[in-house]
């Protein structure tokens, strides 16, 4: 639920300032740090560190071409750092698969209705297919 609560945090300042608050981010990292020691004792560091680094790692060539945020990337990290590593990536992929769908979503509105914005770009909020990720795979299991 505290991970609940940290996305609708980012997905709200991420819509109002086009940005993803880096204290927001650090509380998150925090809590998740302290609920795997909690949880697993030591060797929950290790998990800890693991999983908030390959959201790094995989996705840093994304931020390179500007196709990712660094706060998009930063999220990733925080959800790594409260689920296993087998949940993180389902994640991953469901949020890139909802962030295609919002992606063609708005072309074909900016299309149909001749509206463009920010240039030739169609930019949505990936903090908002992150989170549709993060209920699919963690509260859509927890439902079905």
């Amino acid at each position: 639920m505290i991970l609940l609560v940290i996305f609708v945090s980012a997905v709200v300042t991420d819509f109002r300032e086009r940005r993803i608050s880096n204290r927001l981010m650090a509380l998150g990292l925090v809590i998740g740090l302290i609920l795997r020691i909690l949880g697993e004792g030591g060797i929950g560091i290790v998990h800890f560190l693991v999983n908030i680094s390959i959201p790094v790692i995989l996705l840093f060539l994304l931020f390179q071409l500007r196709a990712l945020g660094a706060g998009d990337i930063k999220l990733f990290s925080v959800v790594g750092g409260f689920l296993e590593l087998r949940q993180l990536f389902a994640v991953m992929i469901v949020a890139f698969i909802a962030a295609s769908v919002i992606g063609l979503g708005k072309l074909l509105y900016h299309r149909l209705s001749a509206k463009k914005k920010d240039g030739n770009r169609t930019l949505i909020h990936f903090s908002l297919a992150i989170l549709i990720g993060y209920v699919v795979v963690v509260w859509g299991c927890a439902i079905g």
